[in-house]
């Protein structure tokens, strides 16, 4: 189950790497059955809420969480949600908590931890990590936290730079939320954000919004690794679903 509606196209995506991580026989029916839930004016925005300014995204993607669970009858699911910033604890761990008591039969995946996991299986522990994110995310700490606790030394852009990332994605007329493809304007501000942190040592970049992978393509920049947490959530979705048909990585 995907709880959408957290970027123009963060769901859309996801769904989309479901489909390419499964194993299937070229038939429709061997592809997992999967519920997409994209109800964005029920989800505030993450990172007003982080910065005080905005409603509870919490209580809004519990409601859809909710509303699949009812959808299923009783049947038992998987589910994730797409957003860095929705990951954030003073997010996610109300919203977890509302879903074990509202919406039972979905067992949530972490796209968080499941990152942390996916970036171990090709960086090795004690490397750099620079991470691109929206500033809610960094004023959380939460990649921080997580890459530290893993033994990777997290690697963040100036303050400076970090107004332009979050321009990339927030941007009223050229970031990637306000336009049905990312612009030229913000690809270049993502790559070349993603190649100061390869060259100030980072081993690996993750693109810690769903929006930046859109404008940063690619398993590699300038030398460094490239990570994008919704395919580590969809392949940790399919593994739950059905590990059978997950498909190998390479």
């Amino acid at each position: 189950m995907i709880g959408g509606g957290v970027g123009p196209m963060a769901g859309v995506a996801l769904h989309a790497k479901v489909i390419e991580q499964t194993l299937g026989d070229g038939t429709d029916q061997s592809h997992l059955c999967v519920h997409h839930y994209s109800c964005p004016a029920l989800v505030p925005d993450r990172t007003a809420y982080l910065l005080g300014g905005g409603g509870d995204p919490a209580e809004g993607m519990a409601g859809v969480f909710e509303a699949a669970a009812r959808a299923l009858s009783g049947r038992p699911a998987v589910g994730g949600v797409p957003c860095n910033t929705f990951h954030a604890p003073a997010i996610y761990d109300r919203f977890a908590a509302m879903v074990a008591e509202r919406a039972r039969p979905i067992r949530l995946v972490n796209m968080l931890s499941e990152t942390a996991a996916f970036l171990g299986a090709s960086v090795a522990p004690g490397s750099t990590i620079g991470v691109l994110s929206t500033t809610g995310t960094r004023k959380s700490g939460v990649y921080g936290e997580l890459l530290s606790r893993s033994g990777y030394v997290p690697l963040l852009v100036s303050e400076e730079e970090q107004a332009l990332v979050h321009a990339a994605i927030y941007d009223a007329s050229w970031g990637i939320k306000a336009t049905s493809s990312p612009s030229d304007r913000a690809r270049e501000v993502v790559a070349d954000m993603a190649g100061r942190l390869a060259g100030r040592g980072a081993a690996a970049v993750i693109l810690a919004c769903t929006e930046l992978p859109l404008a940063l393509g690619g398993t590699s920049h300038a030398g460094a690794v490239l990570v994008d947490p919704v395919l580590a959530l969809a392949r940790a979705l399919v593994r739950e679903a059905a590990p059978d048909r997950l498909r190998p990585l390479g």
